[in-house]
């Protein structure tokens, strides 16, 4: 940046800070209001204070904060998908995402076995 840039920014605000806007007397009541009111919670037991959060704030604290919750609830979520569409309907849309050339779980390494299984109970 070159300094005659750095003195018009510096101008600008050397300007700005002086021409600074003063918050109306009405817009500090609130405010002040704003504060009193949450002290006053403050002063209150711990019992009031939790019926005053509310039933998600209260579970919130109980798990251990936002980045809890969203993690159950992410856990939760994937629980109902792969129950409600099935491991194997889970497994195919997932394939579809990674690419892979092939799939392991379908790899038989005793087709010998299988075969024979089937001629015992008559399958062919």
């Amino acid at each position: 940046m070159a300094r005659e840039d750095e003195a018009h920014i510096d101008a600008l605000l050397r300007e700005a800070r002086a021409n600074a806007p003063e918050p109306t007397a009405g817009f500090m009541a609130r405010v002040m209001d704003d504060a009193l009111e949450v002290q006053r919670g403050f002063a209150l037991p711990r019992a009031e204070r939790q019926s005053r959060a509310g039933v998600i704030e209260t579970l919130r604290t109980l798990f251990g904060g936002w980045g809890a919750v969203g993690g159950l609830v992410t856990a939760g979520l994937a629980g109902l998908w792969i129950g409600f569409m099935g491991a194997q309907q889970v497994d195919t849309v997932a394939s579809g995402y990674w690419q892979q050339s092939e799939n392991l779980g379908t790899v038989n390494l005793l087709p010998e076995v299988e075969t024979v299984a089937y001629v015992d109970e008559g399958g062919f």
